[in-house]
């Protein structure tokens, strides 16, 4: 079963440029490289300006877990650019198609 938590970022006002590419460098290196990462989106609000959701998934429960930590390390880096905390969400997957 794959494994798919979801964070939605609210970026402050003029800062959701630099906020998302510190967010996405983190998301590129730490979680890429770690077991079970099985790939990641980035779509941008088409209402919300300043808000981006990333979803990363994972190859079963485990491997998922093991993300946490990663991902509470690094939320802490982001709140500089953030009006608020990140909203998550954790998702079974059903079933992934990229054409």
């Amino acid at each position: 079963m794959v494994v798919a938590r979801t964070v939605k970022y609210y970026f402050k006002v003029g800062k959701r440029e630099d906020g998302f590419k510190e967010v996405d460098l983190a998301v590129n290196k730490r979680a890429r490289n770690a077991k079970g990462f099985r790939g990641y989106i980035s779509p941008f609000s088409y209402d919300e300006d300043n808000v981006v959701t990333i979803i990363t998934m994972w190859q079963d429960a485990e491997s998922f877990q093991a993300s946490e930590e990663i991902f509470n390390s690094d939320v802490e880096k982001f709140m500089p650019f953030l009006e608020k905390k990140p909203e998550v969400g954790y998702h079974r997957v059903d079933s992934v198609a990229l054409i």
